[in-house]
């Protein structure tokens, strides 16, 4: 079965074929996001919205970042929060706050005639007080993974890839395509 990974984003890609090895064909669409904390709920709806506009099997991801200080925010919002507030911005909103501590999770959708099937996948750390160079994307310059003392941006991409929530995601959803021999 060929899959298409709708997603604009070349970096996402990127990182899910270094991940698996792979070459994901990929196609960029504008399509509608539901606006909800339940990053499940808005990957599923995504992926159901991009099946039906090209109708053969996809997959999408999205990514939510949790302050554990801010309740469940930024959550699935933080790229709107990233682009209105830059990242010197995000570290600032934990100004004056003990907890630091953050959840990131990614979710992948596969959208087929069957149906949808997300796999999850999670790493906690915490915010670092300034955004620190590098390399990655996103939010992985103020991310401090469990058990390191750098952000993923100042990581080798191995070893982001070894523990990073994304690459947990990739690999549900590569033993999920095993499993049933796709």
């Amino acid at each position: 079965m060929e899959i298409t990974f709708v997603t604009g984003n070349e970096k996402k890609v990127s990182e899910l074929n270094r991940i698996l090895g792979t070459d994901f064909n990929h196609v960029k669409l504008d399509l509608p996001e539901l606006q909800s904390l339940d990053l499940q709920e808005v990957v599923t709806a995504k992926a159901q919205a991009a099946y039906a506009e090209l109708g053969k099997p996809v997959i999408v991801e999205d990514t939510s970042l949790t302050f554990h200080a801010l309740g469940k925010l930024p959550g699935t919002f933080i790229k709107f929060f990233a682009e209105e507030l830059n990242y010197d911005g995000l570290c600032d909103l934990l100004h004056n706050k003990e907890d630091r501590s953050a959840t990131v999770r990614a979710c992948i959708a596969l959208a087929d005639q069957t149906g949808v099937q997300t796999f999850l996948g999670e790493c906690n750390g915490t915010i670092a007080y300034t955004p620190h160079k590098g390399e990655g994307f996103g939010f992985d310059c103020i991310f401090i993974p469990e058990g390191h003392g750098q952000t993923w941006s100042e990581m080798d991409s191995s070893v982001k890839d070894s523990m990073s929530h994304r690459a947990k995601a990739v690999r549900a959803f590569a033993a999920y395509l095993e499993e049933q021999n796709i």
